[in-house]
């Protein structure tokens, strides 16, 4: 039997000093193609993207790559849709992080020393200082996805955290493992703040073109 494979994506979410925003962004949909996530191969790629005062997506700039997932993040996340940051009662631009963590077969070694935790982020945006992998869910066939919303406090650690949209077997692990994150908060003005995240947990199994 082949180990099954399992896929991370995280979604970072901040404000940023240039809106100082009290509101962070709020997700509302994620399209992920299921094929480029399922290369049988590991790492992490990351993107900074531009938000306007809509929530709507103006760019998105690789922070971290790892062929070909960081091509693959740009695109997906051009279609992604946000409600807006708010200042008060006003709706101001914000930027997020999208950043991607591609777990490979359990068969392929962990680093010791993952990329992630030697790349400087910006500073408004959270960035993860550990990372737990979930295991794929005992007793489950095929495949599927969980997108997790989380708050991340000003220190650094998951607050709360549910799974957004409808209810699937994966659900349970994906959320133990988010709430195991901790993160190098976001700044503002030099000072930490509370942020948002999402993460977006995708479980590939043994069956083909599920997911």
């Amino acid at each position: 039997m082949r180990t099954p494979l399992l896929t991370v994506v995280l979604v970072g979410l901040a404000t940023t000093a240039m809106a100082q925003a009290t509101q962070p962004p709020r997700l509302v949909s994620a399209q992920l193609d299921p094929a480029p996530w399922n290369v049988r191969a590991g790492g992490i790629a990351a993107c900074e993207v531009t938000l306007d005062e809509r929530g709507a997506v103006v760019s998105a700039e690789l922070v971290q790559d790892v062929p070909p997932f960081g091509a693959q993040l740009k695109d997906a996340v051009r279609s992604w849709r946000f409600e807006p940051a708010h200042e008060g009662d006003r709706r101001v631009g914000a930027r997020v992080l999208v950043l991607g963590f591609f777990r490979p077969p359990a068969t392929f070694a962990t680093p010791e020393s993952p990329l992630y935790k030697t790349t400087h982020a910006p500073e408004e945006i959270p960035w993860p200082a550990y990372v737990a992998v979930p295991p794929f869910p005992a007793n489950v066939v095929g495949s599927g996805k969980v997108v997790v919303e989380a708050d991340v406090s000003e220190d650094g650690k998951v607050t709360s955290a549910h799974a957004h949209g409808a209810a699937t077997a994966f659900d349970s692990a994906a959320l133990d493992a988010a709430r195991q994150w901790t993160f190098r908060p976001a700044a503002r003005s030099g000072r930490p703040v509370a942020s948002r995240a999402f993460l977006v947990f995708s479980f590939i199994g043994d069956t083909p073109g599920i997911g």
